[in-house]
């Protein structure tokens, strides 16, 4: 169950990365601010958390998406650093050390999810802990459908202005 838990859970937290595509609503990092915002809001209004679990559970939320964005932006410069190293002829020590500092990145944001929801599992009943898992699941499979939606519009769009 635990696992199961956090694989959801995690799948929203990646989900930050869909928001970053660009197009209307303002620069990608306002538009990412807004959702992360949305979000937010949604999910207490799903937990109904009392005033004291809320003073927890937000800075606990608020940190882990911190660490998260920080390793997001780790982890882009590394797989530009990688390509960089594959078209220019770099190593195969160099593409190597490279790849392993990638997968490193991603098992620091498995270990930051991890203590998140053990942070999550001392503020929160089983039942919000449920609706919390619940919520992630649903909120990251419509912002993708969102995503599909906007670029099918797009396309379209694109298709038309050519006629």
């Amino acid at each position: 169950m635990r696992k199961m838990a956090l694989a959801a859970l995690a799948l929203i937290l990646l989900s930050s990365s869909l928001i970053c595509a660009q197009g209307p609503g303002g620069p990608p990092e306002r538009r990412k601010e807004k959702l992360q915002d949305l979000a937010i809001w949604k999910m207490l209004e799903v937990l109904d958390l009392s005033q004291e679990q809320t003073d927890k559970f937000l800075p606990a939320l608020r940190e882990m998406q911190k660490q998260e964005a920080r390793l997001q932006e780790e982890r882009k410069k590394m797989l530009d650093e990688l390509e960089r190293a594959m078209t220019q002829g770099g190593s195969e020590k160099e593409v190597r050390q490279i790849i392993s500092q990638v997968r490193q990145l991603g098992k620091q944001g498995e270990e930051i999810r991890e203590r998140f929801f053990t942070q999550a599992e001392s503020i929160l009943t089983i039942q919000q802990l449920g609706r919390l898992v619940l919520f992630q699941d649903r909120f990251e499979r419509r912002m993708r459908e969102m995503m599909r939606e906007m670029q099918e519009q797009r396309m379209h769009e694109m298709q038309e202005k050519e006629r």
